[in-house]
């Protein structure tokens, strides 16, 4: 069965495109058939994608393409999708009439968090926003938070040091969220592929990008054994 995710945020910079990068590489690595769907109207994940082209470093086993749309989603889903083991949405914001039609069609949704109130509250969104499709439609979508561009200084930040309870606070009000324990760290080559470098898994094996895949690992690990055995409510 296809596993179909959705990176969502309606805070401009807060990472999307780079956590779906990251993880789709990270999944192709390991064989599996990849499609990614740039459902944001900035269009980051299809500049990536034609950069990569320009430069010739398009990797294998992953496929990009655009929806603008709910009906084009929703085809590249149940059409294109079908010939996927993943499917990764780069979603639009959450004030979005689209983003109704993509968490309906995700079977899990991410967002990032880095250490800032905004993006704090972004997250917040997202989850309220999931947690208001599953009433209405009577589905169990699964929404993960996942810590992003983490410096050791900015450990000590105020913002960095409420991200936990904050999520705490959501999971004992009984909003369908976790907190992972991964955490993504601020690293040049996580910038660096953007600009078509292909995917992370492409780089040479240098200490630093041997760290950023161990980190990306960590990563895909810890997603997919929240999605074999979930653990929400008092998880975070």
């Amino acid at each position: 069965m296809t596993g179909i995710y959705a990176a969502v945020s309606n805070k401009g910079g807060a990472g999307k495109t780079t956590l779906v990068t990251l993880l789709a590489g990270e999944y192709a690595l390991r064989g599996e058939r990849v499609l990614l769907i740039d459902a944001d109207n900035r269009q980051n994940l299809t500049g990536w994608w034609r950069l990569c082209s320009e430069k010739h470093n398009v990797p294998d086993n992953i496929v990009v393409t655009s929806a603008a749309t709910q009906r084009s989603i929703e085809q590249a889903v149940d059409v294109v999708g079908r010939a996927f083991d993943r499917v990764i949405i780069d979603a639009a914001g959450v004030d979005s009439a689209l983003q109704t039609t993509i968490i309906r069609m995700a079977n899990l949704v991410i967002s990032p968090i880095q250490p800032a109130i905004k993006e704090l509250e972004a997250a917040g969104q997202a989850v309220a926003a999931v947690t208001e499709i599953n009433e209405q439609f009577g589905l169990s979508v699964d929404h993960l938070n996942v810590r992003t561009r983490i410096s050791v200084p900015g450990r000590n930040l105020e913002a960095y040091r409420y991200i936990r309870p904050f999520i705490a606070g959501m999971v004992a009000a009984h909003y369908r969220t976790r907190l992972l324990d991964t955490e993504l760290f601020e690293r040049n080559i996580y910038r660096e592929i953007q600009n078509g470098l292909g995917t992370l898994q492409m780089q040479d094996l240098t200490d630093p990008i041997r760290k950023a895949r161990t980190e990306v690992r960590s990563l895909a690990d810890e997603i997919e054994e929240h999605r074999a055995s979930p653990v929400l409510f008092g998880a975070a």
